[in-house]
């Protein structure tokens, strides 16, 4: 009995030990699907350092964007990393382009904060821009502790009137500090 409730312990601090390490979240790649001439997301992954990569470049919009156009995110987890995804079920409501910045403002201001020329909160719709990402490392504060590790593809859909207008997908990978 004694030796059960030892077991026991050491059992749970291991898990304790598993459940409160950290994890390490980090681009992998941005690509633009479609919708170059609606959106230019001229965004590239690159390697900061040994242990890091950042988010270099800028989002064109050459002409004003207002609520009509919504967007929804589709996510799919490839747990060993090899490439082959599976969709994540995880609902996420769309939402239009205006509401999600102000969302960005409201939940994630410290997140945001090093993207140049973002629009402001309540600033719709919002004008033609170049918004710059400069050494942008993906905030790992944002998501919880967890998130099952492995190769994550986010992938983003703007619809217009119910018709495909761009997608663009980035890859993030999560493994353990």
């Amino acid at each position: 009995m004694k030796g059960c409730i030892s077991l026991l312990k050491v059992c749970t601090f291991i898990l304790c030990i598993v459940s409160v390490a950290g994890v390490r979240i980090m681009f992998e790649n941005f690509e633009q699907l479609s919708g170059f001439d609606e959106t230019l997301f001229d965004l590239r992954v690159r390697k900061y350092n040994r242990t890091m990569s950042v988010l270099n470049g800028s989002i064109i919009i050459p002409h004003p964007i207002n609520d009509t156009t919504e967007f929804s995110l589709d996510l799919f987890h490839s747990r060993l990393g090899n490439q082959q995804f599976n969709h994540y079920p995880m609902k996420l409501p769309s939402c239009g382009c205006c509401s999600f910045i102000d969302n960005l403002h409201t939940n994630y201001a410290k997140q945001i904060a090093r993207i140049q020329n973002i629009p402001a909160k309540g600033e719709c719709p919002f004008s033609a821009r170049s918004i710059n990402f400069i050494d942008y490392a993906f905030p790992e504060d944002a998501v919880p502790l967890v998130m099952p590790r492995g190769l994550w593809k986010a992938l983003v859909t703007g619809r217009r009137n119910r018709v495909d207008k761009m997608s663009y997908y980035f890859l993030i990978k999560a493994d353990d500090l």
